[in-house]
């Protein structure tokens, strides 16, 4: 709550812009929220003459956008430019710098020593301005480049002030795939008259739309994991410019007016120092002032809350900036009826410039305190990382380089310090030699933000989450990661992450031996069976003599790749099992005997071969976009596999029997006709393998096979003839959240015999939880894989009542029907993308499900 003498003093500061913002109400503007006194350069082409529409009456194409954005750079020495990446479908990333052309020629020498003015309190100001990380959210875009042109064009003392002491960096387009698809869809469903229907087939995207990128990944929700190489690009920039404010435009339900930061007081991510929020609220009133004068409704402090820290409004907060999120009330296309009134694309492309300029106008008015906040952040945060009772963190790589190498590149990228440990040490019972172990010193700039990720929370203030609850990177990863309070021996800071480095192949082998606790196991075999190798898999921990003289031991499923099997490929196997290590970092061991020390022979039949799988995933309308994004990702970046997507639309045209699996991702299944339902059945019978994760893993339990469910007592929520107890109309939204699962870590007991847990070697699991759906638990004892433990919530909030209605239910249940099989899997095993500790159960899923027997005992 801002006091009435802080007010008083904003007021008065706000004075010059509230008398500038006459010229902005009630006016014809050169393009949509700019000022009719706009002065612009008339040698630098507006919008409208380089597209040849005027900004908000079309949506631009991104390359018309990069197109405007370089030939701002080409006529104005007010701005720079320089591409930092591109997208999965090879869009141009973009990063704009907009100062005065005496600051220009110095902008390399305050980029490189911006980390330590950050720490020192010294200017300039630097604000970052970020768009359309969603692509269907379009106003945003169109938006950047109106406030690219104001600021490269306009004349007057107040821009060139601006320009003079401030650095303003723009990202205009966060997402260029999904605004092209999102620019496409729009376009060629408006005529010359467009319609305001909301009912309109412009108002309606189809299936996945355009909010994702390329892989339908949501990337207002990469900030933390940097799955992508948006994301990537953007970081790396970030943490060289450490902005003190950054801006996060969006849109939301056409049938809403525009929000602002702060948001809902209630729900802020506690890490985050109560300053920020002040200096949050100062700079809203400038946003207020600009509306007010343009007579736009508008609002603050409900709905969206500032608590995840992989959203780009949140992740500033804990890294030394101030995050602001924008919402404007979409249009979803060129002209909408809605409940304001009729709104038109320009009208939502000027608010989103009108709080472009009143965020630089603000931070500009504020620009000392801002900096100073700055400093200030990360002195307390050093301070508080080497007051602690912990000295830091230590990660060990688990016995799977691949995988640690991961979380430490993640680290890095987030600019945080990492120290190789010089000793062996013991981490979550496990001892870690020197050289596979690192130290995280908690006496860091980032202090705050590694809090964040990697100490499990169990006791939140709130119970209402706008995205997850928790994002554990210490669990989400399933590598020994624990807090200690003496640091061991350790050296220097880490440059680069650490390179993987896996032993040459032998030569010479009667078998190459796999194991399939590493990460670069699966993609290899993938790549095997996909050449028509055949390969083997141990079904017992089997103790083998190796090449070198040693002995190892094997966890179940790792592969045995037998020359006497090969056929006309044997020649070149050696050859190939090099290359294939090498490009996934696969440890690949060789024997010359078949005879083991203990376990599995290598002919023996607890040493299967595998069969060749051709996946299928289910798509279209109704079901979740993102989730089956990460499926496709999955296969198509980590294994690098194709996978058919089939639209369950057409499904009746598809021979589901030239398919070994079939994953059905998160979902409302009930649109399926009949005629699907039945395709699935048989699919399963005939010898297929359905996989279907969350919502969809508890709709298969409605298909006609031979489930033997335990009948349940009674329904959870069952009321007495009274009714239920009765509630306050007001706690429907607080009692709804409570009920809902939004994103808990959740603890899970792994059947570590099981083939669908082959390779993991402890029994407990973590893993991430969304939706209120719970699995019903089977008769035959030997089909459920995990159970959520007693002790259900790792972290995060988990109600009372959910705790109690999935303790000791079915997490992973694979059954045998007919011929064919289904697993059953309650949570997103590849969550984000990031979450590795379970990957290898989908994979089980994928190549071991056909392993899975009849295990009905005799009748009495």
């Amino acid at each position: 709550m801002v006091s009435p003498a802080v007010l008083k003093a904003i007021q008065f500061s706000l004075l010059p812009f509230v008398l500038l913002l006459a010229a902005w109400a009630n006016s014809i503007a050169a393009a949509p929220g700019l000022p009719e006194s706009f002065d612009p350069d008339p040698d630098i082409r507006s919008p409208e003459e380089f597209f040849g529409f005027a900004p908000g009456d079309r949506h631009p194409r991104h390359d018309q956008i990069a197109a405007y954005m370089e030939y701002l750079a080409e006529v104005s020495d007010r701005v720079s430019i320089e591409q930092i990446g591109q997208t999965h479908e090879l869009r141009p990333l973009q990063l704009l710098a907009f100062a005065s052309p005496e600051r220009q020629a110095e902008l390399d020498a305050l980029r490189a020593d911006r980390v330590r003015a950050s720490r020192a309190g010294e200017g300039p100001a630097v604000v970052w301005l970020g768009y359309a990380v969603h692509g269907n959210e379009a106003s945003a875009a169109t938006a950047a480049v109106v406030t690219a042109w104001y600021l490269a064009a306009a004349r007057g003392e107040e821009v060139q002030s601006w320009l003079d002491e401030l650095v303003i960096v723009m990202e205009p387009v966060l997402n260029p795939d999904g605004l092209d698809r999102f620019a496409h869809w729009v376009n060629m469903h408006r005529g010359h008259h467009p319609s305001a229907d909301p009912a309109d087939r412009e108002h309606h995207e189809a299936w996945p739309r355009g909010r994702t990128n390329a892989y339908w990944f949501d990337l207002n929700r990469d900030w933390l994991p940097l799955v992508h190489p948006e994301s990537q690009a953007r970081i790396r920039h970030y943490h060289q410019w450490r902005p003190h404010v950054l801006t996060d435009h969006h849109e939301m339900g056409p049938n809403s007016s525009y929000f602002f930061q702060p948001g809902v007081p209630e729900r802020n991510n506690p890490l985050t120092p109560e300053r920020n929020y002040e200096l949050t609220a100062r700079i809203a009133e400038y946003h207020g002032a600009i509306l007010d004068a343009a007579d736009e409704p508008f609002y603050t402090r409900e709905t969206f809350d500032d608590y995840y820290v992989g959203k780009g409004s949140t992740y500033p907060d804990l890294t030394g900036g101030i995050g602001i999120l924008f919402e404007q009330g979409s249009a979803r296309g060129h002209v909408q009826d809605t409940d304001y009134g009729r709104r038109t694309f320009a009208d939502a492309v000027a608010n989103q410039v009108r709080t472009s300029l009143s965020t630089v106008q603000g931070a500009h008015a504020l620009a000392d305190e801002l900096i100073a906040y700055q400093a200030e952040f990360f002195d307390q945060a050093r301070r508080e990382g080497a007051r602690t009772r912990q000295s830091g963190w230590l990660v060990g790589d688990g016995g799977d380089p691949l995988r640690a190498q991961a979380l430490l590149n993640l680290l890095f990228q987030h600019d945080v310090t990492l120290l190789p440990v010089t000793e062996a040490v013991t981490i979550d019972g496990r001892r870690q030699d020197a050289g596979t172990a690192w130290a995280i010193p908690a006496e860091q700039d980032q202090y705050r933000f590694l809090r964040s990720v990697l100490d499990p929370v169990l006791d939140l203030p709130m119970e209402t989450f706008y995205d997850v609850s928790t994002w554990p990177l210490s669990m989400s990863w399933g590598l020994p990661v624990e807090p200690v309070r003496r640091l061991p021996a350790v050296g220097d800071a880490l440059q680069a992450p650490p390179a993987v480095d896996v032993p040459a192949v032998a030569d010479q082998a009667l078998a190459w031996l796999v194991p399939w606790n590493q990460r670069g196991a699966a993609p290899l075999l993938a790549a095997l069976l996909a050449e028509g190798y055949r390969v083997q898999t141990l079904t017992k921990p089997t103790r083998v003599s190796v090449s070198d003289g040693d002995e190892r031991n094997l966890v179940r499923g790792s592969l045995i790749v037998h020359r006497g099997l090969q056929d006309d490929q044997a020649a070149g196997l050696q050859q190939r099992l090099t290359e294939l290590s090498d490009q996934f970092k696969a440890e690949i061991l060789a024997t010359e005997r078949g005879l083991v020390a203990s376990g599995a022979d290598l002919g023996s039949p607890s040493a299967p071969v595998l069969d060749p799988v051709k996946p299928a995933l289910l798509v279209g309308e109704g079901l979740r976009a993102t989730h089956a994004g990460y499926i496709w990702h999955w296969f198509d970046r980590y294994l690098e596999q194709p996978l058919t997507q089939l639209d369950w639309q057409r499904l009746r045209a598809v021979q589901l029997s030239d398919y070994s699996h079939l994953i059905l991702p998160d979902g409302s299944y009930g649109r399926l006709p009949d005629s699907a339902v039945e395709q699935l059945r048989q699919f399963v019978l005939d010898g297929g393998v359905l996989i279907a994760a969350r919502r969809a893993a508890a709709w298969v339990e409605n298909l006609e096979l031979d489930w033997d469910f335990v009948e349940e007592n009674g329904s959870p929520g069952d009321e007495q003839e009274s009714g239920p107890e009765r509630r306050a109309y007001a706690d429907f939204r607080q009692d709804r959240a409570r009920r809902l699962i939004g994103g808990s870590a959740l603890a899970v007991d792994l059947d570590v015999t099981h083939p669908l847990a082959f390779g993991y070697e402890r029994s407990d699991l973590v893993v991430m939880r969304r939706g209120h759906h719970r699995l019903r638990a089977a008769q035959n004892p030997y089909s459920h894989v995990a159970v959520y433990s007693d002790e259900v919530l790792a972290s995060g909030f988990l109600s009372d009542d959910n705790r109690q209605r999935l303790a000791g239910t079915p997490a992973l249940s694979g059954t045998r029907h007919g011929r064919g099989a289904v697993v059953r899997m309650a949570d997103d095993y590849l969550f984000r993308g990031y979450w590795l500790g379970t990957e290898r159960l989908f994979a089980n899923a994928l190549f071991f499900s056909r392993l899975v027997g009849p295990t009905r005992l005799p009748e009495d």
